[in-house]
């Protein structure tokens, strides 16, 4: 559903593009498909991170792939665009704090001028969240109980 929005918010090419909780690296490879950027996947979970590398390496992604919990050990100031599809489960246990966790970690990585996407559960009430650390929080996309969000400094 995120990857979907890729269509209409593209950043220019050459654009610096981090993958917060990247998974196997879906996200990246699909931007990749539509334009030019140099990627930093992060995630912390080290099956994930060795699927990503992969796919990095297969479909010629210009980028790195680095074990970090939530981006906390990137650099200030990164990102032209960041997307995100943040966990919203610790366990069995629902767990609010990640994506308090995730929202401020994306303010940090963000250039003044770059903005976050994220998908999250509808639950998850990204609009008053993202308030604390965004200027803009869009609702893009809302369909079958998942919403997707652009954030702006």
């Amino acid at each position: 559903m995120l990857a979907e929005q890729f269509a209409t918010l593209l950043p220019n090419d050459g654009a610096h593009v981090v993958d917060l909780g990247c998974g196997y690296g879906y996200l990246s490879a699909q931007l990749a498909i539509r334009g030019n950027y140099y990627f930093t996947a992060t995630d912390n979970n080290a099956a994930a991170l060795q699927a990503c590398e992969r796919n990095f390496r297969e479909r010629g992604l210009e980028g790195v792939v680095v074990p970090s919990d939530a981006g906390a050990e990137l650099e200030n100031r990164i990102a032209d665009l960041l997307v995100c599809n943040p966990p919203f489960h610790q366990g069995f246990q629902v767990e609010g704090d990640l994506t308090d966790r995730f929202l401020k970690q994306s303010a940090r990585l963000l250039k003044t001028a770059g903005y976050a996407l994220f998908v999250v559960n509808e639950f998850i009430p990204l609009v008053r969240k993202g308030r604390d650390y965004f200027s803009g929080v869009q609702l893009l996309a809302k369909d079958q109980g998942f919403c997707v969000y652009r954030l702006d400094l």
